[in-house]
């Protein structure tokens, strides 16, 4: 498996990300991971969208965007996020974003963004907080 590769017991969920590829890893349990490009910006931010509108397609019921690899993030960059969580919101899919590095967390909370999206330190910290207010 790549890296950020997990499986849990009950094999629920995986992510199968390289650094060099975004990919997008979708389970039985309608939980995909977008892995993030190292910049998301002008160039980036529309194919970004597109694979998470695609994700939310597939009736994913949680969806979460890896920004571990994310170095730099422009306002299209935020743009790109919100879009995302707009149309999550009208599917009725819940969405996070995970792992920020240090400088793309600065911008989410200089922006405000962390207050509309949240945002999880893991990918456990996010399935255990978002699958179990769905839940409730």
């Amino acid at each position: 498996m790549g890296r950020n590769a997990v499986t849990d017991g009950d094999d629920k969920w995986q992510t199968t990300m390289t650094q060099d590829e975004n990919q997008t890893a979708a389970d039985r349990a309608g939980i995909e991971i977008v892995s993030m490009p190292a910049e998301l910006d002008l160039v980036t931010s529309d194919g970004v969208v597109e694979q998470g509108c695609a994700a939310i397609a597939r009736s994913a019921r949680l969806l979460l965007l890896d920004l571990t690899g994310l170095s730099f993030c422009d306002a299209r960059g935020l743009g790109a996020f919100v879009r995302i969580a707009n149309h999550a919101d009208a599917a009725g899919c819940r969405f996070g974003l995970i792992a920020p590095r240090p400088r793309v967390e600065k911008v989410l909370r200089i922006s405000g963004l962390n207050t509309r999206i949240p945002v999880f330190a893991t990918t456990d910290d996010a399935l255990v907080l978002l699958t179990a207010t769905a839940s409730v």
